[in-house]
């Protein structure tokens, strides 16, 4: 389950997603289940100050609720990192994450709708975020899709212009952008894109090239 990755990436990328959704699909606890042990007399309370955690503590959460003893630690400070609310110029020991965002983004993994996985996945994406999706975020997205197809064993020879056209299908009013409603419309029905961004968990998808 595990994949090459690079630890000089810090943004989650949609082999990170994949690989998610695989550790959550053969899971059987819940997220909010897990999250009590950070309760007063829970067994990871020590983590706990206020209403954040620190990255021991979130490493520990992701083991307890994935049941897994080899989480990769690359992909686990990526994911921390994409809590972080603490600013770059402090101590790694001081870095803390708020609960409520562990707590709504695995929630959404765990039982989220396309629509609302698309939404954050258009939030992430839009590096800017200034509303739409411009000719340099779309290429990036176009690169990691392609990244994340050779994951998944998929024949890439001819994918990246079955890519470029899906993404150029999306943008419906041929603006240049996409926007967030665009985003959604056009992903919604689209299995391929929700596979490649790692929203939609799948044993076979076929392309038709």
């Amino acid at each position: 389950m595990s994949a090459p990755t690079n630890p000089e990436v810090k943004e989650l990328n949609p082999v990170d997603f994949i690989q998610l959704q695989q550790y959550i699909e053969y899971c059987s606890l819940k997220v909010k289940d897990v999250l009590r042990e950070f309760d007063k007399d829970g067994r990871l309370a020590r983590h706990r100050h206020g209403e954040c955690i620190n990255e021991e503590g979130f490493r520990h959460f992701l083991k307890a609720y994935l049941e897994v003893e080899d989480f990769p630690s690359d992909l686990c400070q990526r994911l921390f990192c994409s809590f972080q609310n603490s600013k770059p110029t402090q101590e790694e020991s001081t870095k803390e994450v708020f609960l409520k965002d562990v707590s709504c983004y695995f929630s959404l993994l765990e039982d989220g709708q396309p629509m609302d996985k698309l939404e954050f996945a258009f939030r992430l994406y839009d590096r800017d975020g200034n509303g739409v999706l411009d000719s340099s975020e779309v290429d990036r997205i176009i690169a990691q899709m392609m990244h994340a197809a050779e994951y998944l064993d998929w024949d890439v020879s001819e994918l990246e212009p079955v890519l470029k056209d899906m993404m150029t299908a999306i943008d419906a009013d041929s603006s240049g952008t996409v926007s967030l409603k665009e985003w959604v419309e056009g992903g919604m029905n689209n299995v391929p894109l929700l596979v490649l961004l790692g929203l939609k968990v799948t044993t076979a998808v076929f392309l038709i090239l």
